[in-house]
């Protein structure tokens, strides 16, 4: 079974409840796909004992007279070649390595090479938390690249924890369109209701069952809640909106290290989940 845990917005507390699930479950895989900024390993403090590079293959122009490059400016839909007559300027933080150029560009004159665009992090946290975190190298763009060898790692015979990428933008969907089932981590305030809403028809779109945890509760109105009483959307659980939480959290510590009842809200919501998807 695998479940996502999302946000419309960043800082809403999509880690901290993606942590406090894997910590409360104790024996799950858990992934970290927001792999521009991911922290999961500060709070879950695995121990990692493999670096996996991650790479793509970038082409290369060898320069001669007579030889154009025109065909691969005109394949690219990206823009990552342009070329007047026999010049040309690559721009390689545009280039998706789709091998096109290879394809199109004059015979012997396009080679490949690797280029590096990440990393993914093993480890492991007893009593039986397998941890993968996928880290994008600065100044890369290739994010895709690196959760989708993430995506091959995953098991759907164990139970799966993603922390998804915040936002609603390609990368998010990434990490929820495998999932059975997408908690969605929001805040009572307008920005937090109306990126609430955009994830929302996302899911729907992608055919996925969620559930709406609710943090801070407190800050805002209640019109987020009204929202989901109206459309008959479960609010799985409310985290208090508790100065000692953030305390907690700069520390590096859960939402269980300040609370350890919330253990069994969270195993109760598994329940919650499985009942759901049927499991």
């Amino acid at each position: 079974m695998i479940i996502s845990v999302a946000s419309g917005k960043g800082g809403t507390g999509k880690t901290t409840v993606s942590v406090a699930l894997a910590q409360s479950l104790g024996y799950c895989n858990f992934y970290d796909f927001d792999v521009e900024a991911p922290n999961s390993d500060i709070f879950l403090k695995p121990d990692i004992n493999h670096y996996q590079k991650v790479y793509v293959k970038y082409p290369y122009f060898i320069k001669k007279e007579g030889v154009s490059f025109k065909a691969c400016s005109d394949f690219c839909h990206f823009n990552a070649i342009a070329s007047i007559g026999e010049d040309y300027i690559f721009f390689e933080e545009l280039c998706h390595g789709c091998g096109g150029c290879i394809l199109v560009g004059p015979e012997g004159y396009v080679r490949e090479k690797d280029v590096e665009v990440g990393e993914i992090s093993k480890g492991f946290k007893s009593p039986g938390i397998y941890f993968f975190m996928g880290n994008l190298k600065p100044k890369s763009m290739r994010t895709s690249n690196i959760q989708g060898d993430l995506e091959k790692m995953l098991d759907r015979s164990q139970t799966v924890i993603i922390d998804s990428p915040p936002g609603n933008s390609c990368n998010m969907v990434n990490a929820v369109k495998n999932c059975d089932y997408c908690i969605l981590v929001t805040e009572t305030t307008l920005y937090g209701l109306s990126d609430l809403k955009i994830s929302i028809d996302i899911l729907k779109n992608l055919d996925k069952k969620f559930g709406i945890i609710i943090n801070r509760d407190g800050i805002g109105n209640k019109e987020l809640e009204d929202f989901c009483r109206q459309n008959s959307y479960k609010i799985l659980l409310k985290i208090p909106n508790d100065i000692n939480i953030a305390k907690t959290y700069s520390k590096g510590g859960s939402l269980l290290e300040w609370d350890p009842k919330m253990k069994d809200k969270f195993l109760g919501i598994i329940d919650v989940i499985k009942e759901e998807v049927g499991r």
